[in-house]
């Protein structure tokens, strides 16, 4: 029935995808090290993350399934892929930076941050980076195997990830230096460097998240136009010189 829902583009039901899935809900496909370490990540409430991942990624196969054709699901699988890659690059880009004041503005919102005190979060985000590469894995393989998604897809979410990288790079490294700055007691030049965070790099940074969306619809619904997104890109690098340009005649100033 599986190998005709593929060739016919039928959609599966819930039960169809956790039976596919159902030997990496068993063996969760982390590396050994990695897999010790989720098991030993035990909350207050004794459930331990690679269980909390199970009943995630058991929502995520019931989000796929309720999609009522074949390619509403696949675009849902992509979708949620993207999401939980996504939470790679956050961890990727915060993993080396010492206070979360840097990079809260990425996570505040979300309630799981909310309900934790903030010298907590570096742990939260890496339990998310490890639930994210799960379902990432176990979604490729699923959307591999089920609906088509072939290694031209699978470089598209890569420039998906990629793209992300290079926004939440530029945003946290000047993010950081105003925070150092601050920490040095040097008030004056951390405000002028957050002033022209504000009004020059922020409305590119925003420019590039929209990009960033685009990438993702076509990803999830079609395929990228990757001649009108170079296009975009490009305009998007010119803008990004500003940054350079504003920064250095920021510390000009102060100087």
């Amino acid at each position: 029935m599986s190998l005709l829902k593929r060739v016919f583009k039928r959609p599966f039901t819930s039960d169809e995808l956790h039976a596919m899935a159902a030997h990496h809900l068993a063996k969760p496909p982390l590396p050994d090290a990695m897999y010790e370490a989720a098991a030993g990540m035990v909350g207050k409430k004794g459930v331990s993350l690679l269980d909390h991942w199970r009943s995630t990624f058991s929502i995520q196969l019931d989000e796929i399934a309720g999609e009522k054709t074949w390619q509403a699901q696949r675009a849902k699988l992509l979708r949620i892929v993207l999401v939980e890659e996504g939470w790679a690059d956050v961890f990727r880009a915060t993993d080396k930076i010492s206070t979360p004041d840097v990079w809260a503005h990425l996570v505040s919102e979300l309630d799981f941050f909310q309900a934790t005190p903030r010298e907590h979060w570096k742990g939260l985000v890496l339990q998310r980076y490890i639930m994210g590469l799960l379902s990432s894995a176990c979604l490729i393989e699923l959307g591999t195997k089920n609906y088509g998604i072939d290694s031209t897809k699978q470089l598209e979410i890569r420039l998906h990830g990629e793209y992300y990288r290079e926004i939440l790079n530029v945003d946290l490294q000047i993010g950081q230096m105003v925070r150092q700055m601050i920490d040095n007691y040097d008030d004056e030049n951390a405000y002028r460097v957050a002033d022209v965070k504000d009004d020059v790099i922020n409305p590119i940074i925003a420019e590039q998240y929209r990009l960033l969306a685009l990438i993702a619809e076509q990803i999830a619904n079609s395929q990228v136009d990757i001649n009108s997104v170079k296009a975009k890109m490009d305009a998007l690098d010119a803008k990004k010189r500003e940054i350079g340009e504003a920064l250095t005649a920021a510390r000009s100033t102060a100087a």
